[in-house]
């Protein structure tokens, strides 16, 4: 187990991940599929029933998780870094490093999870058909349930709202008729919101319906709003940084520590008189060795603070993210979420002449927004 998950290692040299909030949806959709067995089936054995549904939901899952894998073999062989697929409380995600670099490419990638969702219901539908008098009737039911929800998955994936599949497919057609990815992305996510609050309402309605159930509705939503409305504030970010290099947003002249000073002057003389969350820290040549951030001072049971000293509770310089100072920030970005750094140190000539966060991004926008610079719109 890591702080991102569970590892389940590596499919198709691909690792797969699975987050703690997939653990509450596999209990419910387990106890679900129980719940059908023994509504089908009154005289089923309860041990056997709970049998059953453990054994329909791990399939389920496992069909769950040959959707994004087929997403991350068709991304890798088109030369799209993968790093890794997680699966969470509703569904899966495939994790790439960079974009499509075309709308065919985009097309490939997205259109291959729903069609590989269509053929597992052919093939369960199958097993039952070729096989099905070698099974229990319980058993034989089961698969031919899941050939229906793997329908289901791959149908409901194809509706035109990023970031679905079929967003994505709609983006593809968007960026080959307007040449834009930019404007093919923003309306995807424009789809999704409309398709998120659509099921919002649907989820409300079935709730004073007297159906329970419609809460799954409006959670998914509620969760396609948000990560359209993530992807639609992402294009425009990107739009806004085009031209714009790591020297250019980046805080200069940050303010450093020594590698010898304790954590308790570090809190003292820094964490608490600065409005910052790290620090570089040189040694005693000048040279920026590493940098202390706050989180890695918490880490550190609060009696040690006297006597450790920073040099052995920071990142060293090595491991952490380093840019040159003439580096695109669309590539900046790129490299933080690749490593899932916080920050980025900017190096010029082996010495670190700024640094750039999260607030410094932030700040650069709203001056823009402030002073009225206009967002590109040919990308």
């Amino acid at each position: 187990m890591t702080g991102n998950g569970i590892k389940l290692g590596r499919w198709f040299g691909i690792e797969v991940t699975i987050d703690l909030s997939w653990l509450v949806i596999a209990f419910l959709v387990s106890w679900s599929f129980y719940s059908v067995y023994i509504t089908e089936f009154p005289t089923l054995q309860t041990s056997r029933a709970i049998v059953l549904g453990g054994s329909t939901a791990l399939l389920f899952f496992l069909s769950v998780l040959l959707h994004e894998l087929s997403h991350s073999v068709v991304a890798r062989s088109l030369g799209i870094p993968v790093e890794g697929i997680t699966l969470f409380v509703f569904g899966g995600v495939t994790r790439t490093t960079q974009e499509a670099r075309s709308p065919g490419q985009e097309l490939a990638v997205a259109i291959v999870g729903p069609l590989t969702s269509v053929a597992l219901a052919g093939i369960f539908w199958a097993l039952v058909e070729l096989t099905g008098d070698l099974f229990a009737p319980s058993v034989a039911f089961g698969l031919g349930y899941l050939g229906w929800i793997n329908l289901a998955v791959g149908v409901f994936n194809m509706l035109p709202g990023f970031p679905l599949d079929g967003g994505r497919v709609l983006r593809s057609i968007l960026w080959k008729a307007t040449g834009s990815a930019g404007r093919a992305t923003t309306a995807a996510a424009g789809a999704g919101r409309v398709l998120g609050a659509m099921l919002i309402a649907v989820g409300i309605l079935v709730v004073f319906g007297g159906n329970l159930g419609g809460l799954w509705y409006a959670a998914i939503g509620w969760f396609l709003m948000q990560a359209a409305t993530g992807a639609g504030q992402e294009v425009v970010l990107q739009r806004m940084l085009r031209g714009v290099t790591a020297g250019d947003l980046m805080s200069p002249n940050p303010v450093t520590l020594p590698a010898t000073a304790t954590l308790r002057d570090a809190v003292d003389d820094h964490f608490l008189r600065y409005d910052h969350s790290a620090f570089p820290v040189e040694d005693e040549t000048g040279a920026i060795v590493g940098i202390l951030t706050l989180r890695a001072v918490r880490q550190v049971p609060r009696d040690q603070w006297e006597l450790r000293q920073a040099w052995a509770a920071m990142t060293p310089i090595e491991d952490a993210c380093t840019v040159g100072g003439d580096l695109p920030m669309d590539e900046v970005l790129q490299r933080l979420r690749e490593h899932d750094h916080e920050r980025v140190l900017v190096v010029e000539s082996g010495r670190v002449v700024g640094i750039i966060t999260a607030r410094d991004i932030t700040r650069w926008v709203r001056r823009s927004d402030e002073l009225g610079l206009e967002v590109p719109t040919d990308a």
